[in-house]
C-alpha cells in the first residue's frame, strides 16, 4: 500500500480585523500660556514605534501627539497646545508566533480634551488598529492510496492560497512651497498612502503610489485652512522569492508623519512607512470522500487537514447620509473627516453596519470657529460577500436646516469569499477479509425507485460502479439511478 500525500506550504491569516483602544495623560498648562476659556477643537497623529509579534499576541507601541485649541479665558485669539500621549496596545491571538509577517495601520479616531480647571487638562486618545498576520503552515492532504482492487470516490477542488508574505519599510521624503502659506500653524496632519502600481521582478518588487498629506494650519487672524499635497513614489525592493510572473499585491500603511511647516510656507515632511506584499497562488486538490474494497474492510487512521482558501480580493463602495443636530447654525464647513472603528456585514438585510467616529470643524453665524465630534453606527447597502478589509472612508459635511448638518460618507474596501476547508490525511490503513454473506450469489437483481447514486449501491453489494454499468448498458459517466431494475454483479 501507498499514500499519495500532498504538503501544502503556505502562509495562513492568523489575525484579521480592526480593534480600539484608549489612551489619556494630564496636562499642566505652560507658565506663558494664558488660563483655559473653552476648549474648541482636539486632533492627534499616531506614530507606531514598534509591532513586535510574539508567541500567542502582537505588542503595538507609539505616540500620539495631541493638538488642543482654545479660546483663552481672559484674552483675545486662540491657543494652539500639544501634549503627547504614550500608548501600548495587545492583540491576542492563538497560534500567533514571533516569525508572524505583521501589517499594521493606526489611526487617532478621536481626541478629547476635558479642562479639569483652567490649568489642567485631561486628554484622550481614541486610537483604532486595523491589523493582518499571516504565519507559516503545513498541511499534508491524502489524494489517493494506491492498493489493489480499492475503490475511491473523489472530488477535485481548488483552493487559492497565500503562498508569499512580505513586510518592506518603505520612507518618503518631501519639500514643497505652499501658496499664500506663510506664518502658518499646524494643527493636524493626516496621510494616505494609495498604490498605482505594484509588479514583481525577478527578486524584487517594483511599487509606485502617490502619498496624499492633508494638513489643517492656523492663519495669524485665527482662521483655519486646510493644505493638500500629493506626492508621487516610486520604490523598487529586495524580495528573494519573487519570480517575473507572481501576481503580488500590496497594502501600504503609514506610521510615522515628521511634517514641519516653515515661516516662509515650505512644507517639508518624511513618511516612515510599511509595506506589506501578498502572492496567492491555486492548488488543485483530490479530496477523497469515501473508499472500500470490495469484500473486504478497512480500518482507516486520520487526521483533519485544515486549509485557509484565500481567493483575491474584489472591491466595493457604498455612500451612507446622516444628519446630525448641532447646537447653533452652521454657516460655512471647514473639514470633515472619519475613521472608521468597526465594521461587520449583515447577510440576511445585505448591509454594511459601520462603527464610525466623525469630526467635523466649521464656523457658526458669529464667525466663531465650532467643532462637532461624535462615534456614529451607520448602515449602508452593500452587496459584496465574504470578508470585508481595507475599508476607506471619505466624509462630506453641509449646513442642513437652523440647527444640523447632512454629512455624507463615502465607503470604500475590499471582500473576499474566503472559506476553511477539511481534507483528509490518511495516516495509516489496513485491509481484512469481511464475512461472506451472499451464500455463492453471484448476481442481485433490485429495483431502484429513488434516486440513489451508484457508488452506495455498488459498496453496499460489495462490488464496483463499473461492474453495474457493464452488466447494465448504463453510459460511462452515469452516476447514479431510479426507477429501474438493476443486475448487480457481486464479486465472489
Amino acid at each position: 500500500m501507498e499514500l499519495n500525500q500532498t504538503s501544502i506550504c503556505y502562509y495562513d491569516k492568523r489575525l484579521a480585523g480592526i480593534s480600539s483602544c484608549t489612551e489619556s495623560s494630564d496636562s499642566i498648562v505652560p507658565d506663558t500660556f494664558p488660563d483655559i476659556g473653552r476648549v474648541i477643537c482636539a486632533y492627534g497623529t499616531a506614530a507606531v514605534k514598534d509591532r513586535t509579534p510574539q508567541n500567542g499576541r502582537l505588542l503595538i507601541s507609539g505616540a500620539v501627539q495631541t493638538t488642543i485649541l482654545y479660546q483663552p479665558e481672559n484674552a483675545e485669539g486662540l491657543r494652539r497646545l500639544s501634549v503627547p500621549i504614550s500608548f501600548a496596545y495587545i492583540e491576542e491571538c492563538d497560534g500567533l508566533d514571533a516569525d508572524a509577517v505583521c501589517y499594521v495601520s493606526c489611526r487617532v479616531a478621536a481626541v478629547d480634551a476635558v479642562p479639569v480647571n483652567s490649568r489642567k487638562l485631561n486628554v484622550s486618545a481614541q486610537l483604532c488598529f486595523e491589523v493582518e498576520c499571516y504565519c507559516k503552515a503545513d498541511c499534508q492532504v491524502t489524494e489517493g492510496v494506491e492498493l489493489p482492487q480499492i475503490q475511491m470516490l473523489r472530488t477535485p477542488h481548488t483552493v487559492t492560497v497565500v503562498q508569499q508574505a512580505h513586510s518592506c519599510p518603505i520612507t518618503i521624503l518631501e519639500d514643497v512651497t505652499l501658496q499664500d502659506a506663510n506664518d502658518l500653524q499646524l494643527l493636524h496632519t493626516a496621510c494616505t498612502l494609495k498604490s498605482t502600481e505594484c509588479r514583481a521582478m525577478r527578486g524584487k518588487v517594483v511599487l509606485k503610489g502617490e502619498a496624499v498629506l492633508q494638513c489643517l494650519a492656523l492663519q495669524e487672524d485665527d482662521a483655519v485652512r486646510v493644505l493638500s499635497n500629493s506626492t508621487p513614489f516610486t520604490q523598487i525592493l529586495e524580495i528573494p522569492d519573487l519570480e517575473e510572473s507572481d501576481p503580488v499585491s500590496v497594502r501600504l500603511a503609514a506610521h510615522e508623519v515628521d511634517c514641519r511647516l516653515e515661516s516662509d510656507g515650505l512644507l517639508s515632511y518624511t513618511i516612515s512607512a510599511e509595506a506589506a506584499f501578498t502572492v496567492r497562488g491555486t492548488k488543485s486538490i483530490q479530496q477523497i470522500d469515501d473508499m472500500y474494497i470490495p469484500g473486504k474492510t478497512l480500518q482507516i487512521q486520520e487526521e483533519k487537514a485544515a486549509l485557509h482558501s484565500m481567493p483575491p480580493l474584489t472591491p466595493f463602495a457604498a455612500e451612507v447620509n446622516e444628519t446630525l443636530q448641532t447646537a447653533q447654525h452652521v454657516s460655512h464647513i471647514i473639514h470633515a473627516g472619519a475613521v472608521c472603528c468597526g465594521a461587520k456585514r449583515n447577510t440576511t438585510t445585505n448591509t454594511l453596519q459601520l462603527t464610525v467616529a466623525v469630526q467635523v470643524l466649521y464656523l457658526n453665524d458669529e464667525q466663531q470657529l465650532s467643532a462637532l465630534q461624535r462615534t456614529l453606527p451607520l448602515t449602508a447597502s452593500c452587496t459584496a460577500m465574504g470578508e470585508l478589509s481595507q475599508i476607506e472612508l471619505n466624509a462630506r459635511a453641509a449646513a442642513a436646516g437652523e440647527t444640523g448638518l447632512l454629512l455624507s460618507v463615502a465607503v470604500s474596501g475590499m471582500a473576499a469569499l474566503e472559506e476553511r476547508c477539511v481534507f483528509r490525511n490518511i495516516t495509516a490503513l489496513e485491509e481484512s477479509e469481511a464475512p461472506k454473506n451472499n451464500d455463492g450469489v453471484t448476481l442481485v437483481l433490485r429495483y431502484i425507485d429513488q434516486e440513489q447514486a451508484l457508488w452506495e449501491v455498488a459498496k453496499s453489494c460489495g462490488t464496483t460502479m463499473e461492474a453495474i454499468r457493464r452488466a447494465n448498458d448504463l453510459p460511462p459517466d452515469a452516476v447514479s439511478a431510479s426507477k429501474t431494475m438493476l443486475l448487480i454483479p457481486i464479486q465472489a
